[in-house]
């Protein structure tokens, strides 16, 4: 086997693909939404390492995959005025079963 292949196939090959694939983002590509491909690659660079940091991967994807949900959305039913000491409070009727 030649020596620039066994480079090729090392870590350090690696360390130096994913700088340099950041410096492509970086100036070439630009800004855009989503996380960077090279970020993508570092941070399951460090997952093979760390033994914590898999497990940090793994919630932060589920964490980007649930919904922010904050009530119903509807308007609000009830309305505190703290300066005047009044609170007004709505109760949804709820209807009886048949």
């Amino acid at each position: 086997m030649s020596l620039g292949f066994l480079f090729a196939m090392s870590l350090p090959a690696l360390v130096a693909a994913l700088f340099f694939l950041a410096v492509f983002e970086r100036f070439v590509r630009g800004r855009k939404k989503g996380m960077p491909m090279s970020s993508a690659g570092i941070g399951e660079l460090g997952a093979t390492f760390e033994a914590g940091k898999r497990d940090e991967l793994e919630f932060r994807k589920e964490e980007r995959q649930l919904r922010d949900d904050e009530g119903d959305h509807a308007p609000p039913r009830s309305r505190v005025d703290l300066d005047g000491g009044t609170a007004v409070l709505k109760v949804p009727v709820q209807r009886q079963p048949r």
